[in-house]
């Protein structure tokens, strides 16, 4: 952002012609040197090295110039170069809010599309790198009301032709009743109107 400044504002401040001479500059004994007040000097002094060195590289006039600057000219003014300070400095009372009102509007365009980006950035990132959400569901079977749970299938009754759960299987049980087959008959019970035997014909040719 060192280099960037508003084009109209940078043309105004290298070919606006220099005010008259500034009045009343503040100058310590020496005469080349503007004196900070105690609030100014506090302020220096919590400046990093490389701001106090370059503010103190400054004419004198144009340091007591930076000190009239408001909040948002200042945060400006740290943007620019030194020559675009002095430039700026040299301007006539209208030109410098005109040239301050250009880079000021330059700086809020660049500061609202750096945020800009920087929330779509955080969007993303947020978005791809979030963690799956598992919700536990657990669902509950309804048991019919005469069922009764057992340790093993020998306390189960033999299912009757229209039950499915609270008993067993006749044969599981005790041998009796209707033997399940041991192989896949090719086709659903359902399509079968003969008797299959248990086990496989072949099987049984073997044995």
């Amino acid at each position: 952002m060192k280099s960037i400044i508003l084009a109209s504002a940078a043309a105004l401040a290298f070919t606006a012609s220099p005010a008259a001479a500034q009045d009343a500059v503040a100058v310590d004994a020496a005469g080349d040197v503007y004196v900070l007040t105690d609030d100014q000097q506090m302020m220096y002094d919590g400046w990093p090295t490389d701001r106090r060195t370059t503010y103190d590289a400054w004419p004198p006039e144009v340091q007591e110039y930076y000190w009239t600057l408001d909040d948002d000219q200042t945060t400006a003014w740290w943007v620019l170069n030194d020559d675009q300070r002095v430039r700026v400095y040299e301007m006539t009372p209208e030109q410098r809010t005109m040239a301050w009102q250009q880079i000021n509007a330059q700086l809020n365009a660049q500061n609202n599309a750096s945020a800009t980006g920087t929330t779509a950035r955080t969007t993303a990132s947020a978005t791809g790198s979030a963690s799956p959400r598992f919700v536990r569901n657990e669902v509950i079977q309804t048991t019919p009301a005469d069922y009764q749970a057992t340790s093993n299938g020998d306390d189960l009754p033999i299912c009757k032709p229209d039950q499915q759960d609270g008993c067993i299987n006749g044969w599981e049980k005790n041998k009796t009743g209707n033997r399940p087959l041991e192989y896949w008959p090719g086709r659903p019970a359902s399509e079968i109107d003969e008797p299959l035997p248990a086990t496989r014909p072949d099987t049984d040719d073997d044995m």
